[in-house]
């Protein structure tokens, strides 16, 4: 596929700022899987928009006290249900067709990020107290839970349901979910606090995002680091990766989306035009499109053609 994408270039706009108040950040947004709604998190409740009508299809408060905001939200497999992590230290399922909550599940801290088995049976959470816990995704029952040693603030599952990789303080940790222990510890000079990580589709690669604006290329079965890519000029809050896995796309402090080449580390296209920070970056299940949420309050999407 060729990326055709122009720095000045979106596709549209379909969450506003005059929509939703100055101070409504988009923390995080998924996908539906079949690519045409957006699932987004802003302070305590979450949003389901369309993206072909760019119209607002649901808005749920998912918590009562306004500071208590959602980090991260999730949507599973077959589309049936939205997980959301949040900040008092709970996470909560709710039924995509009807927005009613399915089950909720009380931790010994924040929630930060939340993640989906590839086959729907089951979720994974990282808690800021050094824990982790899997929960059966249709009933809420708790399957496991261990400690992560290392003070984390997002996961990645990989997509044999095998392994999560996690990413935290100057640290990022493979381990095997059945055997409880950790496999692998990627390391390198001046690594950087992890905000960000993806692996690809054919768990070749592991890729990180870090506060010191670098990106990092690893791979996954040795560990070995292959390639460090250059330009944002703030932290990488959040990466992706193109539907066929030759693209890496990132979304920084510094207001930005640029795109990659996996490949080779080249930086092909910067996209610009949100007004904050970018937070969360997604591709559709289709691979035509990028999604990009922001502290301006917006969502873009970004035409891939």
């Amino acid at each position: 596929m060729i990326l055709k994408l122009e720095s000045t270039y979106h596709h549209k706009t379909i969450r506003k700022r005059v929509e939703t108040g100055k101070h409504a950040a988009v923390e995080s947004l998924k996908f539906t899987p079949d690519g045409k709604n957006i699932v987004c998190a802003s302070r305590n409740y979450f949003e389901i928009w369309n993206i072909e009508s760019g119209s607002r299809i649901r808005t749920i408060k998912a918590t009562t006290p306004t500071l208590s905001w959602i980090h991260d939200v999730a949507v599973s497999p077959d589309g049936q249900y939205i997980i959301t992590g949040i900040e008092t230290a709970r996470i909560k399922v709710w039924e995509f067709s009807s927005g009613n909550l399915v089950w909720e599940d009380k931790t010994i801290g924040a929630i930060l990020k939340v993640d989906v088995s590839t086959d729907g049976k089951f979720v994974v959470g990282v808690v800021n107290a050094r824990k982790t816990r899997i929960w059966h995704l249709e009933t809420g029952e708790l399957i496991d839970k261990f400690k992560s040693h290392s003070t984390c603030r997002t996961l990645v599952l990989s997509s044999d349901n095998k392994y999560i990789i996690f990413g935290g303080m100057k640290t990022i940790l493979i381990w095997e979910i059945l055997s409880r222990t950790m496999v692998r510890q990627l390391k390198t000079k001046k690594l950087g606090d992890i905000y960000s990580l993806v692996i690809t589709p054919d768990m070749k690669y592991i890729i990180s995002g870090s506060y010191n604006k670098l990106i990092r290329v690893w791979d996954f079965s040795t560990g070995e680091l292959i390639n460090t890519l250059e330009g944002h000029t703030r932290g990488v809050n959040s990466l992706a990766i193109s539907l066929e896995g030759k693209s890496i796309i990132s979304g920084s402090i510094d207001k930005t989306i640029k795109i990659w080449d996996l490949s080779s580390g080249q930086l092909t296209h910067t996209l610009t035009g949100h007004k904050g920070w970018v937070y969360e970056v997604a591709v559709s299940p289709d691979g035509k499109y990028i999604a990009s949420g922001s502290s301006d309050g917006t969502i873009k999407i970004w035409e891939l053609s």
